[in-house]
């Protein structure tokens, strides 16, 4: 059971130390100015504050055991700007069991209309990719790098991505997968932790550390929007999609 008072506190404490001076909506009738006190009383700095707010969500992510309540976290408790604009969230699709696991950049507006990743021109190109390595949606498993569709299909915010990569993390621990494929320069430079572009970063294998996760096999390769709009790099996805074949012929 999760622990609403402690998350609420944690929730607090991470805006406070992002210079939020308070809060709009469950909890808009709470001043940051009341934490200033936890401050003093749990922390030497600002810093020390951080961590503190950080180990605080840890721990209640931890006591996730589900993508039932991490769902139902992140609908009552994520704090993404996007929420506000958004029709519905974009949690994931394909077999929970699955251990390829695949994480897209940010849902569009057909994704927001179906709650589900992947949807019009992009998704049907997706599923040609992964049919060509006898993969279906129904053996793998789909998510993004954010759970709420950006206005306008824009690009994710650093301060977007960040509210979501918590949940993201534990998103990864629970399904387990052997096989992490990270689609698009979004996902792959948030969880590879670079600021290279995905020309760059594109079909090289790294081993990752997500949470309790270690070695974690994990490749990026090109968004299918990116080669809608590219068609000549379309050569160089169906190499790293035959890597990804490799890798699968593995574990099977």
């Amino acid at each position: 059971m999760i622990d609403k008072v402690k998350l609420k506190k944690a929730l607090l404490e991470w805006y406070f130390i992002n210079g939020v001076d308070s809060i709009l909506g469950p909890l808009e009738s709470t001043s940051i100015n009341n934490f200033k006190q936890i401050k003093s009383e749990n922390a030497s700095n600002r810093n020390e504050f951080f961590e503190i707010g950080i180990k605080k969500l840890d721990t209640i992510l931890d006591e996730i055991k589900s993508l039932d309540e991490l769902k139902g976290l992140i609908i009552s408790n994520c704090d993404c700007s996007l929420k506000k604009t958004a029709k519905n969230i974009v949690f994931s699709e394909g077999n929970p069991k699955s251990k390829i696991m695949l994480i897209g950049e940010a849902p569009g507006e057909d994704e927001d209309k179906t709650g589900k990743p992947f949807r019009g021109e992009a998704g049907q190109l997706l599923d040609k990719m992964l049919d060509s390595i006898d993969l279906k949606r129904d053996n793998t498993y789909l998510t993004n790098i954010i759970f709420w569709r950006p206005p306008g299909n824009r690009k994710p915010t650093e301060i977007e991505i960040n509210s979501c990569l918590p949940y993201v993390k534990k998103h990864i621990e629970l399904i387990n997968p052997n096989i992490l494929v990270l689609v698009g320069a979004a996902a792959a430079k948030t969880i590879f932790k670079i600021q290279s572009g995905i020309t760059q970063i594109r079909g090289k294998w790294k081993n990752i550390e997500i949470n309790k996760l270690e070695n974690l096999r994990s490749i990026a390769i090109f968004h299918p929007a990116f080669l809608i709009k590219q068609p000549s790099r379309k050569r160089e996805a169906w190499e790293d999609l035959k890597k990804i074949k490799v890798e699968i012929d593995r574990y099977t």
